[in-house]
């Protein structure tokens, strides 16, 4: 018994294949929406670093004259920003 698949279009199947990553509706809320970005922190977490990283933290804090938490707020929560709605968009 011999099977035979009709032929495939190459851009169809290019098509399908780029619509498969986009999986919300644009309806579809972002996770974080419900939530205001100026709220304020409620919440900590630990950052666990080496001699060198937190020697390199204290350097940057004390030259600014800021606190290492400002200072890690200053890299990370635009950088959280970017990644989550770049991962969101798709």
């Amino acid at each position: 018994m011999s099977f035979h698949l009709p032929p495939v279009d190459p851009n169809a199947l290019r098509q399908f294949a780029d619509g498969a990553k986009a999986h919300r509706t644009q309806q579809e809320p972002a996770p974080w929406s419900p939530f205001a970005p100026d709220d304020l922190p409620r919440y900590s977490i630990s950052i666990r670093l080496n001699e060198y990283q937190l020697t390199m933290l204290r350097f940057i804090a004390e030259q600014n004259d800021v606190s290492q938490q400002k200072i890690l707020n200053r890299i990370v929560i635009p950088e959280l920003v970017k990644q989550a709605e770049e991962l969101f968009e798709g």
